[in-house]
């Protein structure tokens, strides 16, 4: 288990399930028929998803939920939220049934929600990502050591390719203990999302930055920007666990069956879906393959509390 947080986390915590209580995310496309729930299934199912620059991406998320309900025979609701932390949240308060984690959002997920592995997304066996650190392409930076005193960009917090493993390479690359790197740069900061580094980096409006090896592809392939206007100067070790799909905990075993049957063959059915997100399909998984993204976690030494409250 990772290490416990302070008291004043807890304080923080508590005050983002009000505002969950409150006012919540966005809640998106409906689908399904609404009629005869079976015995124990919710009445109405709501899936997670994360804004994006893209609008395809966020289409894509609602034709998931509308498939889905459509599969199921129930009604089926996107919630939308602002980032990770809040997509955890949202679980632990029973705002969401399911949603797409990144490996190291899902190990949090798992132990402060209950979260439950349903599939992997990814591109199968054997093809893990990696995460990489990128500049503008003018820029005078060649490697991670030319990056003192300048600015960097992580992802989100929770984010696995966006901060825990390129943390980790910065630390492994410099020689640096983890509390030592906002001490290297001149500011380290959150953009909030893959797809606003990479715009960040791509206009010139940061000296540095971490996104996912396959968001390059993805997000160029969606016209977000010019592949050519960013270049990499490090990448970390292989990833295993892939993108994790997981539904709470507490949901009926014949409900998750029929959910994990629906995902395992939506790739076949649904390539667009996935070809938006640099994937080829929802494949099984074990929550043993996230070990190694727990094994970086603790190389940190930082609890989760912690890693979502920098």
């Amino acid at each position: 288990m990772l290490k416990k947080g302070k008291w004043v986390i807890a304080l923080l915590i508590s005050a983002v399930l009000l505002a969950l209580a409150g006012c919540g995310g966005k809640e998106g496309a409906s689908a399904g028929s609404g009629g005869d729930v079976p015995a124990g299934w919710p009445s109405v199912l709501r899936v997670g998803s994360l804004p994006m620059e893209d609008g395809e991406l966020s289409r894509t998320s609602d034709q998931f939920a509308k498939d889905l309900g459509e599969y199921l025979g129930i009604k089926v609701e996107t919630f939308q939220g602002e980032d990770y932390n809040m997509m955890i949240e949202a679980m632990r308060s029973k705002k969401i049934d399911l949603t797409t984690y990144g490996p190291f959002g899902y190990i949090i997920a798992a132990e402060r929600s209950g979260a439950k592995l349903l599939a992997s997304m990814g591109n199968g066996p054997g093809s893990e990502g990696t995460s990489v650190i990128i500049v503008p392409k003018d820029s005078p930076v060649q490697t991670v050591q030319d990056l003192k005193g300048k600015d960097f960009l992580f992802a989100d917090p929770a984010s696995t390719t966006g901060h825990l493993y390129p943390r980790a390479t910065l630390m492994k690359l410099l020689g640096l203990k983890n509390d030592e790197i906002p001490e290297f740069f001149g500011n380290v900061s959150f953009s909030g999302g893959h797809d606003k580094s990479l715009l960040a980096i791509a206009n010139g409006d940061a000296d540095a930055a971490a996104t996912c090896s396959q968001c390059i592809e993805m997000f160029a392939g969606s016209g977000l920007f010019n592949p050519e206007d960013i270049r990499v100067i490090a990448e970390s070790d292989p990833i295993k666990g892939g993108g994790a799909l997981a539904y709470r905990g507490d949901l009926p075993r014949d409900l998750v069956d029929k959910m994990r049957e629906f995902a395992l063959g939506y790739g076949e059915e649904h390539p667009e879906y996935f070809q938006a997100m640099g994937a080829k399909g929802f494949f099984p998984a074990e929550d043993s393959d996230f070990d190694g993204v727990r094994e970086v976690a603790e190389m940190l030494e930082m609890s989760p509390e912690e890693m979502l409250s920098q």
